[in-house]
């Protein structure tokens, strides 16, 4: 009991987590769908991109996390990051669960339509790649697409190392950033490993929707939540390889669909 308390204690100390993957994640995300852009793809997010502080997908996947929390022009933004199912339930129905596209998977289906659009004006597709970007590492990370009830695994606390977290945190941030390795060497770290004939073969799936489910069919897995509300590394360590195939999947589709949505111009 006093160690469950001591671990509450101090998540309120810790930023709440709703940055998906964390700064390492989404870079590595972003690195690894560039590599995998069509060249006619590749000339049109460099035209988009051009005088972007980082001009390339890695250098602006954070940006949806910046804006978000930089004041109140993108508050509206917020519940884009997300999409909360009910326990037991894996089925995406967009009335009940993301009424008028008020979710991550209606931000990347919206955003995708409008990336893909000549007719707007620069700037907006610009933007909508961004989102995109951002969005589709979103919904890979499992939690981001979890239970409604603890918030996408936000209110379940965690102590590890006699440290509070949440089990947000710990899939965001503290599976991939306790190998002491920065952005660009878990980039080369998981670019050297090879995904199953299995999730190749999903790679090809460019359905949002169907992201979603396969990220709450993870957050269904009876390993997933840790009893006692406490974990070792040897937790991070069983989850690492299923954190880095969501990253490679993410990173295909994301390409997947950039190439679909610029592959024609």
């Amino acid at each position: 009991m006093k160690t469950r308390l001591l671990a509450i204690a101090l998540s309120a100390c810790i930023p709440g987590a709703a940055d998906a993957w964390g700064v390492v994640g989404h870079r590595v995300i972003g690195a690894l769908a560039e590599a995998q852009l069509t060249p006619v793809a590749t000339a049109q997010v460099q035209a988009l991109l051009a005088g972007e502080a980082e001009p390339t997908l890695a250098g602006v996947s954070t940006w949806a996390d910046q804006v978000r929390d930089q004041g109140e022009a993108y508050r509206w933004s917020v519940p884009l990051h997300w999409v909360n199912f009910e326990r037991g339930a894996c089925r995406y129905d967009a009335e009940k669960l993301c009424r008028e596209g008020r979710c991550v998977v209606g931000a990347i289906e919206k955003y995708t339509a409008e990336l893909a659009d000549a007719s707007l004006p620069l700037e907006q597709r610009r933007e909508a790649l961004k989102w995109v970007v951002h969005f589709v590492g979103d919904v890979h990370q499992p939690l981001h697409a979890g239970f409604a009830f603890d918030r996408g695994g936000n209110d379940f606390q965690i102590n590890f190392q006699r440290t509070g977290w949440n089990l947000h945190s710990v899939w965001d941030s503290l599976i991939l950033e306790s190998t002491k390795l920065d952005w660009e060497g878990y980039h080369q770290r998981v670019a050297a490993t090879n995904l199953s004939e299995e999730a190749t073969a999903r790679a090809r799936e460019l359905s949002p929707r169907r992201w979603a489910e396969e990220s709450c069919e993870i957050v269904h897995r009876e390993e997933f939540y840790p009893p006692r509300h406490k974990i070792t590394r040897a937790y991070l360590d069983a989850h690492r390889p299923l954190a880095d195939e969501r990253l490679k999947l993410a990173a295909a589709r994301l390409a997947g669909v950039l190439n679909e949505a610029l592959g024609n111009w």
